[in-house]
């Protein structure tokens, strides 16, 4: 427990302070603050006055988002470090233990169905429904199935090869059901916790999320090399011209510098900050967190969003037309399930009503939409009680 930590996902809220700093350092507010200053020396106050309630605006507005997100991204993630689990000692026996406590190696026993996993494990014993959607985004549960007990010395990992995941369950799903073989226990084995779990990694990227190097930035520092550039050669032009008249040191220096103030303009951070903040709030209401205000700003390019998954735009379920039987290295006739008629028995009606991989949850038959169809399509019964199969026999015999 020294060497691994406590197993939590701590998410610091940043304070507001740090949040101020960070903001008011931004090159552009301190060039505003440089204008500002050159103003009131030439007693221009009266745009200098609108453009410091501008900026405080901007500034306060960013800073309270920002805290505001910080907030509930950390209020999201605290329940995770707030789970009771049963762990297996080797002397204590089974014992409640917090999930913060939990180290690699531990063994957990999950009992009962609802469980949120507080860390990555795997199952060693029993067979779980998982209900990945929190990492996946995929609404369907997944069955996981205990590693298979080899002799061999090499790691779990390789033997599995890329089938590794059926046999992990990972922090922040929820186990929905979970049965022990031969009415035994279900097993697992803690394999990571805290930050280096599945949920840890897609935190720590949400809260460090890799640099930006888009085509935008690179072309908005080309275009603020360009004004740098022409206010530099106004000044010098400007500087030239005032001293051939004789003007005296003072107003020659303001003159100067006022090109730049007018090259490169003060309000332009403001109004960027206030587009950004509209935008913000407009994703607040869709529910949508935002700890990275300058990526809209990158987002506003897009006008072509391409979606790669049935159901995103499509509809979600499946209908089964028909199936064509096979016979004697030759297909047969169509088999129509619109007209209602039933498959007949055979080994088409047979792989269709067991091979698949749907549960039977409080009830109800849940897995593959196209499973799903198929396995209706052939009339049959799921259940895992005898007296249930008892009577379905019974009444296939009477008809």
């Amino acid at each position: 427990r020294l060497i691994c930590g406590p197993n939590t996902i701590d998410v610091e809220i940043t304070p507001i302070w740090k949040l101020l700093i960070k903001e008011v350092l931004n090159p552009f507010y301190i060039f505003q603050l440089f204008s500002v200053c050159l103003w009131f020396s030439e007693d221009y106050k009266e745009y200098a006055f609108a453009i410091i309630i501008m900026s405080i605006t901007s500034i306060a507005l960013t800073v309270y988002d920002l805290r505001e997100q910080s907030v509930k991204l950390h209020h999201l993630v605290e329940s995770h470090n707030s789970i009771t689990v049963s762990v297996c000692g080797r002397r204590a026996g089974i014992q409640e233990l917090e999930s913060r406590f939990l180290v690699p190696g531990d063994l957990l026993i999950l009992t009962g169905n609802k469980v949120q996993m507080p860390c990555d494990a795997i199952l060693i014993d029993g067979s779980c429904v998982v209900d990945e959607g929190m990492l996946t985004g995929e609404s369907i549960p997944v069955t996981k199935t205990p590693l298979p007990k080899m002799e061999s010395s090499m790691p779990w990992k390789t033997q599995s090869e890329a089938d590794y995941k059926r046999h992990v369950l990972f922090c922040g799903t929820e186990v929905i059901q979970a049965k022990g073989a031969c009415s035994g226990t279900v097993r697992a084995v803690v394999l990571q916790t805290g930050f280096n779990t599945a949920k840890g990694d897609l935190v720590r990227s949400i809260l460090y999320p890799k640099p930006m190097n888009f085509k935008l930035y690179r072309d908005a520092i080309r275009f603020l090399l360009c004004l740098v550039g022409t206010a530099t050669i106004g000044m010098i032009y400007t500087l030239c011209v005032y001293v051939l008249n004789g003007e005296p040191p003072e107003e020659v220096v303001k003159k100067a510098l006022d090109v730049i103030t007018i090259a490169v303009p003060p309000a332009l951070p403001a109004a960027l900050t206030t587009g950004i903040i509209y935008a913000q709030k407009r994703l607040k209401k869709r529910g949508i967190f935002c700890i990275s205000p300058q990526r809209i700003n990158v987002c506003g390019q897009l006008n072509l969003v391409c979606f790669d998954k049935t159901g995103t735009l499509t509809r979600d379920g499946l209908d089964l037309w028909g199936a064509v039987p096979c016979d004697r290295s030759g297909f047969q006739e169509v088999h129509s399930f619109v007209s209602g008629r039933s498959l007949p028995w055979g080994p088409l009606c047979a792989a269709m009503a067991s091979c698949h991989s749907l549960i039977l949850l409080d009830g109800t038959i849940q897995g593959d939409p196209l499973d799903l169809k198929m396995f209706e399509a052939t009339t049959w019964v799921r259940s895992c009680s005898a007296d249930d199969l008892r009577s379905f026999f019974n009444a296939r015999a009477t008809q």
